[in-house]
Order: C-alpha cells, then structure tokens, then sequence
C-alpha cells in the first residue's frame, strides 16, 4: 500500500502521505489502525499529504476514523490536509460535524504550510493531549 506516516513525539503530531493508489477506505482502516495500536494518537494532531491521492472518500470512510478517534481527550486537535482540492475545505466542514468539535480540519496546498498552520492554531490553544 501507498501510505506511509511518520510520528514527531515531541510535538505529538502524525505525518501521514497517502500515494495515488490507495481508496479511501484503505487510508481509512489504515489510520484507523494506527489509533487502535497506539490510543494516544487520536488526541494527536495530524498532517496528511493527499495531494497524489486518486482514492474516492466517503462519509463511511470518515465516520470509521471519526469512530478510532472517538477515545480522544477533549479536544481542540487538527487534521490539516495537504491537497489542491478546492472542495476539501467543504469536506472539513462535515468531518468537524462527523468528529463532534472534538478534532478540526483544515487544508493547505504545501507540507510546509500545514506546519505552519498548525503552528499558528497551537499558539492559540493548548498542545494536545497526551493521554
């Protein structure tokens, strides 16, 4: 399978890349394993590069990581998508609803933006949670 992640321990944060071959149910049960191997990362934020990504997600796809992640501590925690997708922004707003305000999304067009991003919505809240 095309997906690889890597974990920052320090900044308790998950990089994830999904390739072009992968369905989104696939990088669903994918993510959903990392959560169920290691709980903590679900109050974790994440970075997933989706850019080369050619797989169809759908709300089933979704609601099953929604459901991984339903231990998380209360929030606030971020999914930013890497993706020059112009609707993802849209899809965010259904996995916020779908994830009940416990993690946000949101997109940038770079792996660099994303950080910064991310670094930009820590200032204004606590790091996640390590639990």
């Amino acid at each position: 399978m095309e997906i690889e992640h890597r974990i920052d321990e320090p900044a308790k944060r998950v990089f994830m890349r999904v390739g072009e071959a992968p369905t989104g149910a696939e990088a669903a049960r994918y993510i959903a394993g990392l959560a169920a191997g290691r709980p903590e990362l679900a109050g974790w934020d994440w970075i997933n590069d989706v850019r080369e990504s050619r797989g169809v997600v759908d709300n089933a796809d979704i609601a099953m990581v929604a459901e991984a992640f339903a231990a998380a501590p209360p929030g606030p925690c971020w999914t930013i998508y890497v993706s020059h997708d112009r609707n993802l922004d849209l899809w965010c707003k259904v996995m916020d609803a779908l994830f009940q305000g416990r993690r946000l999304h949101r997109t940038a067009l770079t792996p660099e933006a994303a950080v910064l991003l991310l670094d930009a919505l820590r200032t204004a809240s606590p790091a996640p949670s390590s639990s």
